[in-house]
């Protein structure tokens, strides 16, 4: 009887309530503007939408008109056009207003407030509020149901739920989303989180998998995964529902705590004002982490710049799995040879839904800018078959000096090294020459033409690890001169003197 008598009451509140007419106005003699609406009954667990139309029942124009929709009932949720703005009404306006009505909205008669704030006469603000009957005239109806293949859970592990969405009213029903949360940070739904299926027929069902993560501390007991359902019935009427998923943990995890660390992939050298690429990987050893980032951070110098973010997602790290990740960055023109630390930060939830946080130290070398050259352009002339005499000074440019270094002549064919063909120099300072002595022979077969007389300089860097730099320099091979003896019949004094000044 009482079902009834609630019918009754929502049809009467229907029929005063549909197509009613209000009017919101401040004196009589003023400009105002009258409400009327239009499709205000909805079925719950749907979509509707209403009509609004703002009549200027005065005189004079309404200007900077603005209507906003609010709603205080738990379940009736204005969307679409809840909000308007007219910058002048002469005589009316239409619009129109999605209301979304949930499931558990009882049938009956609500009121939802249309607030209304505009201009009289150019200068006067009017605000006023103006009720509107909204009736909800049909409960909702389940027409999808979604059940779990088997609703045990273990805690600890990644765990995959195979799921069916089954319509179970005796009409089809299309554009079906299933959209997936969970009211516990215990339970996360990882993939998929939203689900699409086109259309169901009457009694037809679909299946697919959802990848559940369970912590590791969580206790033995009942817990639930949330589904919302959206869906369109034959008469195309957009409806929801609210499905509980239940699920059940019945054991319990053995604890486990990862060990997160991080290693440079490619550890390299690096030169001042080089960009380079820093390659590291992130591994998990006991167990799993999840939501793991990195951050690295600059030394305090200054000597190291970002060319990328600085914070880089990792994701979920499984037990014993590793995540490669990058940095780009700038080594200042400035720095000199030596290590310079940098600090990778990751951040990660482990297994028990604890914040973490690892730091590893990541050294990057800096070497010196290392660079020889002759301090002046030569080209070599040596006969073949002879020692020749090779004199130059040495130039370093770079950023810092060299100890230890040597420089001696490279045995490449034409060139033959001898005695002499190697000399110790010490150190050497950028941008001060070093001179140099060295003798070179040509072999006796050698073709007459142009070559390359190389020089290799031996040094210890920064670390005390012997390098090698090779230089070359032109160098053009010609016959022997021939000398030829000439007899004179000047002798004593006189012919000596000659012969040493050079006048025979």
């Amino acid at each position: 009887m009482n079902v009834k008598k609630n019918t009754l009451v929502a049809l009467l509140l229907t029929c005063l309530m549909a197509g009613s007419t209000i009017s919101a106005y401040a004196d009589d003699y003023r400009p105002h503007l009258q409400v009327t609406t239009t499709n205000t009954t909805f079925s719950a667990g749907g979509k509707g939408v209403m009509g609004i139309t703002l009549f200027n029942g005065g005189g004079y124009d309404v200007i900077e008109v603005e209507a906003i929709l609010r709603s205080t009932v738990s379940g009736i949720t204005p969307l679409e056009g809840a909000q308007m703005v007219f910058a002048n009404i002469e005589e009316s306006v239409s619009y129109e207003v999605v209301i979304m009505v949930d499931q558990d909205v009882a049938v009956g008669a609500y009121v939802v407030t249309l607030q209304l704030s505009y201009l009289i006469n150019g200068y006067e603000e009017v605000d006023v509020a103006v009720p509107i009957g909204i009736v909800v005239d049909q409960p909702a109806l389940p027409m999808v149901r979604i059940t779990a293949s088997s609703s045990k859970v273990t805690p600890g592990v990644v765990n995959l739920l195979r799921l069916t969405a089954q319509n179970i009213a005796d009409v089809s029903i299309s554009d079906v989303e299933i959209s997936l949360s969970s009211a516990t940070s215990l339970i996360t739904i990882n993939d998929p989180i939203n689900y699409r299926i086109s259309e169901l027929g009457p009694g037809e069902s679909a299946t697919f998998d959802v990848s559940v993560s369970v912590l590791e501390n969580t206790p033995i007991g009942a817990y639930a995964v949330t589904a919302r359902v959206w869906y369109k019935n034959g008469m195309g009427v957009t409806s929801s529902q609210t499905i509980s998923i239940p699920l059940e943990v019945t054991e319990t995890a053995v604890t486990r705590s990862p060990v997160v660390t991080v290693r440079n992939l490619a550890p390299r050298s690096v030169l001042p004002g080089e960009g380079f690429s820093l390659s590291l990987e992130a591994s998990s050893v006991g167990a799993p982490v999840y939501n793991a980032k990195a951050v690295i951070s600059m030394d305090v110098a200054g000597r190291v710049s970002p060319m990328t973010q600085t914070t880089v997602s990792l994701g979920d790290i499984s037990a014993g799995g590793d995540v490669k990740f990058s940095y780009d960055l700038l080594m200042s023109g400035s720095a000199s040879a030596g290590d310079i630390p940098l600090t990778v930060s990751v951040k990660y939830v482990d297994a028990k839904g604890v914040q973490g946080t690892m730091t590893e130290t990541v050294t990057i070398p800096v070497e010196n800018l290392v660079k020889f050259s002759l301090m002046k352009d030569a080209v070599v002339s040596a006969e073949k078959g002879k020692t020749t005499t090779f004199e130059a000074d040495l130039l370093l440019v770079g950023t810092g000096k060299v100890e230890f270094s040597s420089i001696s002549i490279v045995p490449e064919e034409p060139v033959e090294k001898v005695t002499g063909s190697t000399e110790y120099i010490g150190a050497v300072d950028p941008d001060s020459p070093v001179p140099f002595t060295l003798l070179f022979k040509v072999r006796d077969n050698a073709t007459v033409g142009s070559y390359d007389l190389k020089l290799k300089i031996s040094y210890l860097d920064s670390r005390n690890v012997v390098q090698n730099r090779t230089i070359s320099v032109p160098l053009q091979v010609v016959n022997p001169v021939v000398t030829t003896s000439t007899t004179t019949n000047d002798g004593g004094v006189w012919g000596w003197l000659r012969r040493l000044f050079g006048l025979q």
